[in-house]
């Protein structure tokens, strides 16, 4: 007869995880007008705004999932590599779960300009990128384009994919974002357990 404990190391790793439900209360602090970047299906908007926040969710690929899990959000399509459609500073707070790796390290940096745009100054950013040990989902897979960058063999979303290292994640937000918590994390966001670094930064002040 089995034993409860190996009964529960047979189970599946849980999908998905309440990543933001730690960052609630510096969210809250914030204030209420939080936009998410790069949502696809919805989740993290839908947790949002049932906790009271004015959501404002955008995504490069279509929203009709999204839209229909988190009603009272507003959706639009957009691309992080691109200039967003938002004044300064008119967000409160912002969150990014696992939507910042695609990109070539400048479009990366221009993205993360971009966010902190459309941020007041000292407001939240919570974000989550993958680790360069995230060899479940691609880490030193493919041809190595830049630095911890790489077209992967396995396109889903994107063709390519970068993995950071710590040292990566601080440069990434240098001069944009006050790093507040990074933590190196596994998480089961998918059927295989996944690495990433999740970071608790602020919205420094701008230049000029």
């Amino acid at each position: 007869m089995s034993s409860s404990a190996d009964q529960q190391r047979s189970q599946p790793p849980p999908k998905g995880d309440d990543w933001l439900l730690s960052f609630v209360g510096v969210l809250e602090a914030s204030g209420p007008r939080v936009l998410e970047v790069g949502c696809g299906p919805g989740r993290d908007a839908a947790t949002l705004s049932e906790r009271g926040f004015e959501v404002v969710a955008f995504d490069r690929l279509p929203l009709l999932a999204a839209a229909e899990r988190a009603p009272k959000a507003d959706f639009l399509r957009a691309d992080v590599s691109s200039q967003l459609p938002f004044r300064d500073g008119v967000f409160n707070g912002a969150v990014a779960s696992l939507s910042l790796h695609y990109l070539p390290w400048e479009a990366t940096r221009r993205a993360l300009s971009e966010i902190r745009r459309v941020v007041r100054e000292g407001g939240a950013f919570a974000f989550r990128v993958n680790a360069d040990d995230d060899v479940n989902h691609g880490a030193g897979e493919g041809e190595e384009l830049e630095r911890g960058f790489f077209r992967t063999p396995r396109p889903s979303y994107s063709e390519t994919k970068r993995f950071f290292d710590e040292q990566m994640v601080w440069a990434a937000v240098e001069g944009l974002f006050e790093v507040e918590r990074l933590e190196h994390k596994t998480i089961h966001h998918h059927a295989e357990p996944k690495r990433v670094w999740e970071c608790l930064a602020r919205a420094i002040r701008s230049e000029g």
